[in-house]
């Protein structure tokens, strides 16, 4: 890949002249003009001055470049070289909208191919569901024996189960988010409770086992 380090410029003489040159490094060479050890046109028309400079390109365009330059009169030396500049523009311009462009058209493609990726998980899902359906229908059910179903406890008796698990006493809120039961059952309960002798109060809103 050719190197984009090089660019064309343009210099007054004392004698206010024009003189265009290439170059890769421009600080040595305006130095080397203002000392006499450059071209030969600039030795006899120092000090010079920098009118206008070209952006980085190739050699190979900056040489194209020069040559067009120095094919104008003086007036229209400036024009000529920042003419060039005008079109390095726009066609970088135009070359960004065409890549703008295709990175809209393959951003739709991804995204249609996410929506299909998405489709065929799904079905393989589905497909994978009624398989494992089927190979579960296809067993035949072991006769269990019935058993017992366990008495049901009372909400005095699932309130008392709560409270005697914690040593230290559990409060009402606790008590309501463990049973499901709401602010007023709670307290139904544990006045039953503490009249049975079963629980006491450890603090307010708190119940301990007595």
């Amino acid at each position: 890949m050719k190197k984009r380090e090089w660019v064309v410029y343009l210099i007054r003489c004392s004698d206010e002249s024009l003189y265009c040159g290439i170059t890769n490094n421009l600080k040595n060479r305006l130095a080397a003009h203002n000392s006499g050890r450059d071209a030969k046109y600039t030795r006899s028309r120092k000090p010079v001055k920098l009118v206008i400079v070209s952006s980085e390109m190739t050699k190979s365009d900056t040489l194209k470049l020069e040559y067009r330059v120095k094919q104008v009169l003086s007036s229209r030396k400036i024009f000529e070289l920042t003419k060039e500049e005008n079109e390095m523009t726009k066609n970088l311009k135009k070359n960004l909208q065409v890549i703008n462009r295709e990175i809209k058209v393959l951003s739709k493609q991804v995204d249609k191919m996410i929506i299909t990726v998405g489709k065929l998980e799904k079905q393989k899902t589905v497909a994978k569901a009624k398989l494992v359906k089927k190979v579960a229908t296809q067993k035949a059910p072991a006769k269990k024996v019935a058993a017992k179903k366990p008495a049901k406890l009372t909400a005095v008796d699932t309130v008392f189960d709560f409270i005697k698990r914690h040593r230290k006493g559990v409060d009402v809120s606790t008590l309501m988010e463990k049973t499901g039961f709401n602010r007023r059952k709670i307290y139904d309960n544990a006045k039953i409770l503490k009249k049975r002798g079963k629980i006491k109060n450890a603090g307010i809103g708190i119940y301990m086992k007595a």
